[in-house]
């Protein structure tokens, strides 16, 4: 390789690690947001759809995919409209909401469509390939000195929380102020 284009791929390897880390995270958090939508799904009502879209054949849950891109294309065209319109602001707050959105109720119903999903061969080659991606970048991460370090931060930052005395506090008043079950009592 040339000196110079040894230079250059130093010169960049950092910032573009640095870029896929952070695309990688707010994947990843936008993933686990699903968790919303599990919660969602206890609903009574919500019990009979969700075991009626767990039976769909796999073609089916496959097309099942697709609902929420078609149903969000709505708002992402108002998002675009309402940037053109100088309101870039509203614009971005509703192209963010619909792609986090979006993206946790994919992932819900690909975790509820995951065994029909990974019968089609075509999926589960897809499907492996990118775990196998995934790992291999959450590996590099965790190989980098800067994710030891913000992990560092992040842990004694957690710890001195802990510690505060205002948040332990809070954190008293807010269980004082829940009630049985968990919910939060008026007053």
């Amino acid at each position: 390789m040339a000196p110079a284009l040894r230079k250059l791929r130093r010169l960049l390897t950092l910032p573009l690690l640095a870029a896929a880390s952070l695309v990688l995270a707010f994947e990843e958090l936008q993933w686990r947001l699903e968790i919303v939508f599990r919660w969602i799904g206890r609903l009574p009502l919500l019990r009979v759809v969700e075991a009626a879209i767990r039976r769909a054949p796999p073609w089916a849950a496959l097309l099942l995919l697709a609902v929420p891109g078609l149903g969000l294309l709505p708002v992402k065209l108002l998002a675009y409209y309402l940037m053109a319109k100088g309101q870039f602001v509203a614009g971005f707050g509703a192209l963010m909401g619909a792609k986090v959105g979006g993206t946790a109720l994919v992932a819900h119903l690909f975790e509820l469509t995951r065994p029909a999903l990974l019968i089609i061969r075509p999926v589960a080659w897809t499907y492996e390939r990118i775990l196998r991606l995934r790992n291999l970048a959450y590996g590099l991460w965790r190989s980098l000195p800067v994710y030891r370090w913000l992990r560092g931060k992040l842990q004694r930052w957690r710890e001195r929380l802990r510690q505060s005395t205002w948040f332990r506090r809070r954190w008293q008043a807010v269980r004082q102020k829940a009630g049985a079950g968990g919910r939060l009592r008026e007053g």
